[in-house]
C-alpha cells in the first residue's frame, strides 16, 4: 500500500470507525519516511487548484457573509450538547457490553439511526422552514452530488496539510520515530464475514455521515452562527469541537476536513452537500481498504 493510501485510511478510520477498549492502543503504526510521494503531490496539486477556484470564483472569504442565516428557535441551541452526551454514553455502553468490537456495530448503528430520527423530528419543529430550513431539500440532489465531489477534491490538500503538520510536530517533540497510526478496526473490513462486511460498510458509508453532519453541521454550526452572526466563527468552532473528539494525532487533519464540510454547508445552504462529501470520503476509504487488502 503506498503512502497516500496509508494516510487516507488512517484519517478516515478515526472519522468513521469506533474503537473498542479491547483494541485501544493496538493500532499498527505507519512510518512516514517520505511524506510527499507522487500520488500525494498529484492529489494535492489538483485539489489545490480546485480549492482556489472554488473559493475565489464565488467571492473569496467574504462571500459567506452574504449566505442566509438559518432561522430556528432558540431552544435548538441546547440540543447539541444533550445529543452528544447521549451518543457518547451509548457508544461507550455498546463497546463495554459487546464481547467483541465487531459485536458493537449493530448497537452503534441502531443508536445513530434513532438519534438521526430524533434530530429530524427536532429540526422539523425548530426551524422556520422545517427540514428545508435545516438544508434538507432533494430538488437539487444531482447538483449537490456533483459539487460535493468537487468540494471534497478541493479539501484534500488541507487534510494532507494537517497530516504533515502532525508529522512535523510529532518528530520535533517526539523524535524521528514518531509515526501516524492506522486504526486496527480497518482489518475488520477484510477479515470478517460477508454479512459483517456489509453491515460495517453501511454503517461507515451511510449512517455515520448522515448522523455526524446533522449533528455537527446542521445543529452545532447553525447554533453557533445564530449566536455569533459569523459564518467563519461557526465553521471554525464546530470544526475544533469535531476534531477534539478524536485522537490527538489526527486533530489537525480532521479539523481541515470539518472546515471543508462546514464551508460547503454555509456556501450552498444545503445540508445534503456536506453529507454527500462525507459519504464520498468514507466510501472511497472503504473501497480502498478492499482494493489494498
Amino acid at each position: 500500500m503506498n503512502l497516500f493510501m496509508h494516510q487516507f485510511l488512517g484519517i478516515i478510520a478515526e472519522v468513521a470507525l469506533p474503537e473498542s477498549p479491547a483494541t485501544a492502543g493496538q493500532n499498527s503504526a505507519v512510518p512516514l519516511e517520505s511524506f510527499w510521494d507522487p500520488i500525494s503531490v498529484i492529489v494535492c496539486t489538483v485539489g489545490l487548484c480546485v480549492g482556489i477556484i472554488w473559493l475565489f470564483w464565488y467571492g473569496g472569504f467574504g462571500s459567506l457573509q452574504k449566505s442566509p442565516i438559518r432561522r430556528c428557535r432558540q431552544w435548538l441551541f441546547y440540543c447539541p450538547p444533550a445529543i452528544l452526551i447521549i451518543w457518547l454514553a451509548g457508544m461507550a455502553a455498546a463497546q463495554t457490553i459487546a464481547p467483541t468490537e465487531l459485536a458493537s456495530y449493530p448497537a452503534n448503528a441502531l443508536l445513530e439511526i434513532m438519534l438521526i430520527a430524533g434530530m429530524l423530528w427536532i429540526a422539523h419543529r425548530a426551524f422556520a422552514r422545517k427540514l428545508k430550513g435545516l438544508g434538507i431539500r432533494f430538488v437539487g440532489l444531482i447538483s449537490d452530488a456533483k459539487w460535493a465531489a468537487v468540494n471534497l477534491l478541493g479539501t484534500f490538500p488541507l487534510i494532507l496539510f494537517g497530516l504533515w503538520v502532525t508529522l512535523l510536530l510529532g518528530r520535533l517533540f517526539g523524535g524521528q520515530d514518531f509515526s501516524l497510526e492506522v486504526h486496527q478496526t480497518l482489518d475488520t473490513l477484510t477479515d470478517s464475514s460477508a454479512g459483517s462486511q456489509i453491515l460495517i460498510a453501511i454503517f461507515t458509508v451511510l449512517i455515520v455521515p448522515v448522523f455526524e453532519e446533522i449533528l455537527f453541521r446542521g445543529f452545532c454550526q447553525t447554533s453557533i452562527r445564530a449566536m455569533s452572526n459569523s459564518p467563519w466563527a461557526a465553521i471554525l468552532l464546530t470544526s475544533l469541537f469535531f476534531a477534539i473528539l478524536h485522537p490527538p494525532t489526527h486533530i489537525p487533519a480532521l479539523f481541515m476536513l470539518s472546515a471543508g464540510l462546514g464551508y460547503a454547508y454555509e456556501r450552498s445552504g444545503s445540508l445534503l452537500r456536506p453529507i454527500l462529501m462525507h459519504i464520498f470520503f468514507n466510501g472511497t476509504s472503504v473501497a480502498m481498504t478492499f482494493l489494498t487488502a
